[in-house]
């Protein structure tokens, strides 16, 4: 079966962000649904499209980089 995977977390890693500071961009008061989806192995199975919006425009804040949905989900076929 295919699975999206999480590259949240190396996203951050590569740049040395943490994810207080992406919770601070995102302008978020749920900082334990951004330290959920940045930590390996317990990344949640759903996510609202909003929430991930704020994710993107947080790291584009965060870096001045053009952040896509490939930078922070990975498609894995079977």
């Amino acid at each position: 079966m295919s699975a999206l995977r999480w590259r949240l977390a190396d996203y951050l890693e590569a740049r040395n962000l943490t994810a207080y500071a992406l919770g601070k961009a995102m302008g978020t008061s749920y900082m334990n649904t951004v330290y959920r989806m940045t930590r390996r192995g317990q990344e949640p199975t759903r996510i609202d499209l909003p929430t991930l919006l704020s994710v993107l425009d947080g790291l584009r804040k965060l870096t001045g980089e053009d952040v896509q949905l490939t930078d922070v989900l990975e498609y894995v076929p079977d």
